[in-house]
């Protein structure tokens, strides 16, 4: 296959109406998931974890972007670090998940037990004494850049050109970063599915076509005829109102209005997060690419409130379980597209101009950035 004549059949300056959208092959092409990697995931700022995952001194997390592995620190002084996950001597991960490190313990590699600071300064080396030209300031980890906005800490393993907060600013008429930073973290769950990364994107960023069909649980708590969709330059928001008609049951119907509130706002951030901000509920989803055909999507959940409070955690479980309900719905259908990405009978499709603007927007970004370099 020829990689830069793929990418040359995706045409970013046609008018949606008459776009294609990329050709298959970006969907199921080994090639295309190596080009990604290096230039989409190690040039952008990437969620990494939870900023109360990093609250204390000491606190480590661990994460992976396509093989690629990192870790998020909070240092004996407060300040917050990140680096490569690698040992210095032979590569190991020094970690994996989360951890509480003191600082005289620091970060130990499990391999051959090479220690360091929670700077990422080495500390000692066992039996590498008479290493010739053994610098210690020059063996420490390999630093990477880390920032907060809201709830969230990002990562950014190149040289970003803009900080977090610029990065995001467009966003502040949507979603308020003080104002998502005081709410309560209180679950998380993880979906497996057999489906490239982009697939599952292009799911949520189609204007709501998906939902009366796929989401009939969901598409009862909506006004779908008022969907609208706001392009930014480096994201892209849809919102939607709730339903008027709600429910022909009155209890459900108070039920549904507590979930959806004044309505949904659906906050995508290139090239793989997404922000939903509903009621007293705000749900990140951040989709792992794995492979060409499968992805892994993290659900994070935070709640405006005392989670602990009876009626709170009545009203938590109900909508964590409604959730579920969309999302293994969002598994199957995508799931489904896998497999007519790798059918001979489709090659490229076509939007439908008047829902799936966030759609095209995210194939012009990432036109831009694979054909970069």
């Amino acid at each position: 296959m020829d990689v830069e004549r793929e990418l040359e059949r995706f045409d970013a300056e046609v008018p949606i109406d008459q776009a294609a959208t990329p050709p298959a092959s970006w969907y199921v092409e080994p090639a295309f998931a190596a080009l990604e990697r290096t230039r989409v995931f190690r040039d952008t700022w990437h969620f990494a974890c939870r900023a109360d995952q990093v609250a204390r001194p000491g606190a480590c997390v661990s994460i992976d972007v396509l093989g690629d592995p990192y870790l998020v620190v909070r240092d004996e002084a407060g300040v917050l670090r990140a680096f490569h996950n690698t040992c210095r001597h032979h590569a190991t991960p020094l970690i994996d998940g989360e951890a509480l490190c003191t600082a005289d313990e620091g970060l130990v590699c499990p391999y051959h037990g090479w220690r360091y600071a929670l700077d990422g300064s080495l500390k000692s080396a066992p039996h590498a004494a008479g290493l010739s030209g053994l610098r210690q300031k020059e063996l420490g980890l390999v630093q990477i850049a880390v920032e907060t906005w809201g709830p969230l800490v990002f990562v950014h393993a190149g040289e970003p050109k803009r900080r977090v907060a610029e990065e995001l600013a467009d966003l502040a008429p949507f979603l308020d970063a003080d104002e998502l930073a005081r709410l309560t973290w209180v679950a998380r769950g993880r979906y497996s599915m057999k489906c490239n990364w982009k697939v599952f994107v292009d799911n949520y960023l189609d204007g709501g076509y998906h939902i009366a069909h796929v989401h009939g649980n969901l598409a009862g708590q909506l006004a779908l005829d008022g969907y609208t969709t706001t392009l930014l330059a480096r994201s892209n928001v849809q919102t939607c109102a709730p339903s008027a008609e709600l429910s022909s049951d009155v209890a459900r119907a108070g039920e549904l209005a507590g979930r959806i509130g004044d309505g949904a706002t659906y906050a995508w951030l290139y090239p793989n997060l997404m922000l939903n901000r509903y009621g007293r509920m705000l749900d990140t989803n951040l989709v792992l690419p794995i492979s060409p055909d499968h992805c892994e999507v993290v659900f994070d959940y935070w709640f405006d409130g005392d989670p602990e409070e009876p009626e709170a955690r009545a009203f938590l479980d109900a909508t964590i379980a409604n959730s579920d309900v969309t999302q293994k719905e969002d598994v199957w259908i995508s799931e489904q597209v896998q497999r007519g990405l790798g059918s001979r009978g489709y090659d490229r499709g076509r939007y439908a101009p008047k829902v799936e603007h966030a759609m095209h927007h995210f194939h012009r970004l990432l036109a831009a950035d694979l054909r970069a370099g």
